[in-house]
Parts: structure tokens; sequence; C-alpha cells
């Protein structure tokens, strides 16, 4: 019961974030991307510095909690098909940019986040 209270205080904070990224970035494309993109790069962050420091008990708040809430792959979907939005181009840098803040971000928190000894 613990995990369903965690994961949903999470996703309550990381929903308000992305709101708050949409009136900061009005244009639905550029602010469900930039949502996109910051939750990709605290994923990862998060990822590397639970492997590394054991830390675990926070999991379920901040991954499919508050990165799920800020991330939207339905918001995505939906410009990339519905007529007059962004398209299949649209889709194509998601894709391809959240891979490339993956990577990058995997190194940068490698370089910051050292391991407990």
């Amino acid at each position: 019961m613990k995990a369903v209270w965690l994961v949903s205080l999470g996703g309550v904070l990381g929903s308000l974030t992305r709101w708050i990224l949409s009136l900061i970035i009005p244009h639905s494309g550029n602010g469900t991307l930039a949502a996109n993109l910051l939750a990709v790069a605290l994923a990862i962050f998060f990822l590397v510095l639970m492997e590394r420091r054991g830390i675990t008990e926070l999991r379920y708040f901040l991954l499919p909690g508050f990165c799920g809430g800020l991330s939207t792959f339905s918001a995505v979907t939906y410009e990339a098909v519905a007529p007059d939005e962004a398209g299949f181009t649209y889709l194509l840098i998601n894709v391809v940019a959240s891979l490339i803040v993956a990577y990058l971000s995997l190194k940068i928190a490698r370089k910051v986040v050292k391991a407990r000894i």
C-alpha cells in the first residue's frame, strides 16, 4: 500500500510540473518536448543515484511517480497524428532527442554521483 501512495504523490507532483512547463512554454509541442526531455534526464540521474548510493526507498516516488507524471507519450502521439499538429517529424524529434538526452545524462550522472565505499 505504501508503494501506491508513493507513486500517486510523485505522479501528482510530476503532472503539476508538466502543467507549469506548459504555462512557461505555451506552444503545446515545445512544452511537451521539454517535459519529456526533463523526465528522461531526471529518470537517468535517479537511476544512477539509486544504483550507486543504494537508495531504493524513493524509487516508487521518483520513477513511476514523478518522472511518469512529468513525461507524456500520449501527448507526443496526439501531436504526431492529429491534423494541423506537428506530424511525424515531431515524433522523430522526440525519440531522437530523448535518446541523446539519455546518453548525455548517463555520462554526466556517472561522473557526478560517486559510489559509496
